[in-house]
């Protein structure tokens, strides 16, 4: 598990939208995400990584450890969100998936697809994450 210093809530409204972001200090820029992602608020949080991301070097790392849903809209986002930056010639990363959105995310074969860097998001027994450590 990666601690999560300098941690500090973006949004104002915490979990006002059932999801909260909160920007880690770690090298490049790396968001936490609470809560869950879904049709409810998939625009606000697109909207709201947009302008965080402005201005970032190199890529991004979603810390998804305490998301714990995602339904399909939010899968669109983060979809969206990767294809996204790898126009622009950086990469997302999702780190710290686990629970209801790692079993969403497996079944729709996203994590093995190669859109999210190093394979992110796979537990370290995971086929396509050799290597990869929990704490990633």
């Amino acid at each position: 598990m990666v601690p999560k210093l300098d941690s500090r809530p973006l949004s104002g409204r915490k979990l006002a939208n059932r999801y909260s972001l909160s920007q880690v200090a770690r090298n490049g820029l790396t968001l936490a995400i609470s809560g869950e992602i879904d049709i409810a608020n998939a625009e606000a949080f697109t909207e709201e990584v947009h302008s965080l991301c402005q201005g970032a070097n190199g890529h991004v790392i979603l810390d998804l450890q305490d998301c714990h849903f995602i339904d399909s809209t939010g899968i669109r986002a983060l979809v969206a969100l990767a294809q996204e930056h790898r126009a622009r010639g950086r990469m997302l990363e999702l780190s710290g998936v686990g629970g209801e959105p790692l079993r969403v995310l497996g079944l729709t074969g996203l994590l093995d697809t190669g859109l999210f860097a190093n394979g992110a998001g796979h537990p370290p027994d995971h086929p396509a994450a050799p290597g990869l450590s929990p704490d990633k």
